[in-house]
Order: structure tokens, then sequence, then C-alpha cells
């Protein structure tokens, strides 16, 4: 699956953010079962992927609160949107 999303580091924090391209929701749902669930709201989930936090946006924002190696981030935000988006057209 090919993904079109951008990611950077924030600008308020020393965190990076990935953010798609184009608008789409994420299957909250499917990406909770799939990882390890921190934390859930009706709006977002925090989950743990290999050692870090990330906070995932319904809205298809992923926020990285700890990490830095931006080659494994963007693998980490590669596997969360293909779960998050299949059958979601």
């Amino acid at each position: 699956m090919n993904i079109n999303y951008s990611i950077a580091k924030c600008k308020t924090k020393a965190a990076f953010s990935a953010k798609l391209k184009q608008k789409a929701k994420l299957d909250l749902t499917k990406i909770k079962n799939k990882f390890e669930l921190i934390l859930e709201t009706p709006i977002l989930v925090v989950i743990k992927v290999r050692g870090i936090e990330i906070i995932v946006h319904s809205h298809g924002e992923l926020l990285f609160k700890t990490g830095n190696d931006l080659s494994i981030l963007e693998e980490i935000a590669q596997e969360i949107y293909e779960i998050g988006l299949k059958n979601n057209n």
C-alpha cells in the first residue's frame, strides 16, 4: 500500500509529527487491537510501538512523544497508516 504522508519535527516540542497528505479517517479500533494500548479516547489513542509512545488522532495525525530516529519513525508511521486505512475508502 502506497501511503502519502509527511513527517516533520514539531515546532513547539522535541517530537515528530506525521500527517497524511490527503484527508482520511483512521480506524482507531484496528490500530488499538494491533499495538500496545496506553490510552483510549473517542478521538485518539495512545499506543506504544517498539518502545515509542505515539498519539494517533482519528483525523490521521501521528504524534511521536519519544524517538528521534527518522527512519524508524517512518517505518512505524507506514505500519500504523496501513492498518488504520485498510478498507477505509
